[in-house]
Order: structure tokens, then sequence, then C-alpha cells
């Protein structure tokens, strides 16, 4: 009868020079190279390894493990098919009783609840070559004290004051070039400000702005004097004074100085403000709200006649793009022209639009 021994070993010794090794009709076990570790919860360092899986579906006979078993035992390639088959049964049986199976340097073997095949490689193994006499190790990690720890140990032993008095000195001399370096520029500043004129001085950011009254200087400036006020040169026997390209600014009131022979003083007052009316020259109305434009000029004056009954100031303007131009009204300045066109598209004519141009 042929004995039954265990061929765990046989599997583990194949597992050093190949990477499977099957087990006819039980499965295969897989080798696959595995990197180093560090297992950081435990502080452990692993070397390189064969990562050990099973693979049940690795059943065919390849003739490795039977060859190996009938060289190492001495048998028959057929004895050697036996005593696999042996522990296969052994095995198969064993695991159907909720035993566990286990290959010695491999791992272990069991049935789930859905009766698969588990396994569970054994944690150590050297079957890599190349990492061969590594071992695992634990390296802790290097308590430190904190800054503060050790400020406070510093402090109570002495040691911060015996080893700042050597770098004391040199931040007592750096503090003390720089003193002297803002005296001296604040001397060299001193020095050269006038004195006298230290009343006009204002130092802004060592005493609060008060608040004064704004102070304008007037300059010269020229104008043409219209012929009111050149009568009233006249009459007084008045020279006018000489002023230099002064342009005043729309509705702002124009004071020209005159000089008497007797060395008295007359203020004039002119107001400039452009004001436009009836009498203003049509040439200056550019402005125009638009109501229509009619190659008919008899067209053209019915509207102008229309819109003159509605109480605008209706306008024919004359040929634009060989057309009778008529008008809501006319301006001079572009703000009054859009108030009313404005008024016009909210009352009268949403078509309405603004025309740019001197007639």
């Amino acid at each position: 009868m042929l004995e039954t021994v265990q061929i765990d070993i046989y599997i583990s010794d194949l597992l050093y020079s190949y990477d499977c090794v099957i087990v006819p009709d039980f499965g295969g076990f897989v080798a696959n190279y595995a990197p180093a570790k560090i297992k950081e919860v435990q502080h452990q360092f692993l070397p390189p390894s064969k990562q050990i899986s099973f693979n049940k579906n690795l059943k065919n006979n390849d003739g490795l493990l039977t060859n190996h078993i009938s060289q190492r035992r001495e048998i028959s390639f057929q004895e050697a098919n036996q005593m696999i088959r042996a522990f296969v049964d052994r095995s198969i049986a064993g695991l159907k009783n909720g035993d566990k199976i286990k290959i010695n340097k491999v791992g272990v073997l069991y049935l789930d609840p859905e009766e698969n095949i588990q396994f569970i490689q054994e944690e150590k193994n050297d079957f890599l070559l190349d990492s061969f006499g590594l071992q695992s190790f634990r390296a802790l990690p290097i308590e430190r004290d904190s800054v503060e720890e050790r400020i406070q140990d510093k402090l109570k032993t002495g040691e911060v004051f015996s080893k700042t008095e050597g770098g004391s000195s040199k931040v007592v001399w750096r503090a003390a070039a720089i003193i002297f370096f803002l005296l001296s520029s604040f001397l060299l500043l001193d020095s050269q400000v006038d004195r006298s004129d230290l009343g006009d001085l204002q130092y802004s950011i060592f005493s609060p702005s008060i608040d004064k009254d704004p102070q304008y200087t007037s300059r010269e400036s020229a104008i043409e004097v219209d012929d009111a006020s050149t009568e009233l040169a006249a009459s007084s026997s008045l020279k006018e004074k000489s002023l230099s390209n002064y342009i005043p600014t729309e509705g702002e009131p124009t004071s020209i100085w005159i000089e008497a022979e007797e060395e008295e003083v007359v203020e004039a007052k002119v107001d400039n403000t452009d004001v436009v009316n009836e009498t203003t020259k049509p040439s200056l109305l550019k402005f125009h709200v638009m109501g229509g434009c009619f190659s008919n000029y008899s067209n053209a004056t019915g509207l102008t006649d229309q819109l003159k009954s509605s109480g605008y100031d209706a306008r024919l303007l004359g040929e634009y793009k060989n057309l009778h131009a008529v008008s809501y009204g006319s301006f001079a300045r572009k703000e009054d022209a859009l108030e009313l066109l404005n008024q016009v598209k909210a009352e009268h004519n949403s078509s309405a639009w603004l025309l740019e141009k001197s007639f």
C-alpha cells in the first residue's frame, strides 16, 4: 500500500524556482513579485517577497509537481500521481467537513459559507531569492520635544542666557548703528532747512488737519467786451485793464476790472450764459428732433403746420439727403434737444430721432 504523505513540502520547494505550481484536479498556487512594504501602525519594514495566491481553475496536470515528487522520493511517475491524488481526496474531504488545510510555508485553505475555496497566504516567506536572508525589522519613531518644551528646559537650566550673551552684543551694536544713522540724517536735514520759513511749513503727519476756507488767487485774463461795456467805459472815461486769454465757462459771471484815471476801481459784471431764444441764429441750432423727411415739399410743409398746431416749435429745416427735413424743434444745446426727444417719444412719436447738423 502506498504511503500517504503530505506534499506541501514539495509545493514550497517548487515555489523557489517557479511562479506557478499546479496540484492536479485541485488548483494552482501562483507567485507574484511584491515590493518592500512599510506598516506604519506597527512601524515595521518588510523586505521584497513573493505574494502567493490560489487559483482553483488551474487543474490540468502539467507534470511539474509529479516529476518533482518522483525525483525526490525516487519513485515512478505513476506512483507520484497516486500520492498527489490521495492528498487531493483527503484535502477535499477535510474542507467539506469544515477543516482548514495548511500548506507549510505557503498558506491555509478553507471553505467559505458559499463553499468556495479561500486562501490565506503565510505572512512570512522567503521564496524570492533576490531578497533571501533579508529580515523584517521595526524602527520606532524618534520622540522629540516640541519647541515650547525645549525653550522651557533651556530657561530652567539657564542655557538661553548663556548662549545669547555673545549674540546680544552684536544686536546692541546693530541697534546703535541704526540709531546713529537716523540721528545724523535728522540733524543733516534740520541744518538745511531755513528756519525763517518754518512758519509756513505744515507738518501734516504730526498735526491734525484744520478746516479753513479755501483761498483763490485770481489770474489775469482777457475777454471781448460787448457794446454795453464799451459804452460804459467811454462814458466814465475809464481805461481798460489789460487781461490775457480768459475764456469764461458757460453760465459763469465774468468780472472785468477797469482802472480809472483817478485810480478808482469800478467792477462791471457781464453774464455770458448761453441763452437760446427766438432770436438765436438758425446756423447755431444744430441739434434737431426729427419728425420726418419728405421728397414732396407740400408734405413737409403740411407736417410742419400740423406739429405747430400741436404746440411744437416745428421747423422746415431744408434738404437732408435730398429730402425736405421737418423737426419738432431745433436747439443749440444737445441737452435741450434730448429733453424734447424723450418727451416726443413718450407722448407723440416713438420713431422720432436726433440729428446733429447745421442747416
